[in-house]
This record gives structure tokens, sequence and C-alpha cells, in this order.
């Protein structure tokens, strides 16, 4: 009988032990793949030269556009890099501002900047 009670206390136990947890509010799901930059989400649609240039490479047979396309910071401006050659013959990186303008400059803190380009945030890749 008294094998019996115990059990019996047990059981009791632990419903009233699963019931006293509290349960976690449930967590909002963030997008991570959500990219804003020069002003609007989702640069790959929203900025037409961005777009133009992704489709000339998703179609592009000659090889020129083979290659990633990612966003940077430089002194807190947003900068889109590719290691495409874009037919240049063979150049490593090319950067581009929110306009789509070549990026290029002077800068003594340029070299140290591309010399530490982290590839965090991938805009267009093929592979």
């Amino acid at each position: 009988m008294r094998a019996v009670f115990l059990t019996i206390l047990f059981f009791f136990c632990c419903i009233f032990s699963f019931n006293s947890c509290e349960k976690e509010p449930e967590k909002e799901e963030i997008d991570d793949t959500t990219i804003c930059a020069c002003g609007v989400t989702d640069p790959a649609k929203n900025l037409t030269w961005l777009a133009e240039l992704i489709e000339t490479a998703r179609t592009d047979e000659t090889g020129n556009y083979l290659g990633r396309i990612w966003l940077e910071k430089f002194k807190e401006q947003d900068i889109f890099v590719t290691d495409m050659m874009l037919g240049s013959g063979g150049i490593a990186y090319w950067f581009f501002d929110c306009s789509g303008n070549h990026f290029f400059t002077e800068d003594e803190d340029f070299q140290s900047f591309v010399l530490n380009m982290k590839l965090d945030v991938i805009i267009y890749s093929p592979f």
C-alpha cells in the first residue's frame, strides 16, 4: 500500500512541477537574410544598377561576370565589392558606391580595408 501511495505522490509531484514552469514568450522571428544598404532594403532588387549587374552575371556565358558581389563598409559608407573580371582582363576587385559608380580613393586606410575584407554580407554568388 505504501508503494502505491509513493507512486501516486511521485506522479502528482511530476504533474505539478511540469505545470508550474512558465512558458517562455515566443520570440519574433527575424529574417537574417534581409540586407539593408544605401538606404534601401534588399539592394540586389532595389538598386537598379546592382539588379542589372546581377542579371548580367546570371546570364553571362563569357566568364567575365563569374564571381561574387558582397557588401562592405568603408568609413561608414556602403561599398559593393565584386571579384568579377567585368571585362578588365583580370583586375582582382571592383568597388562600387551606392550609385553604381566605381569607387576609388587614395585614402591611406583603403589598403588596410581591402586586406581586411570579410565577405560577411554576400549580395550575389553563383557558387
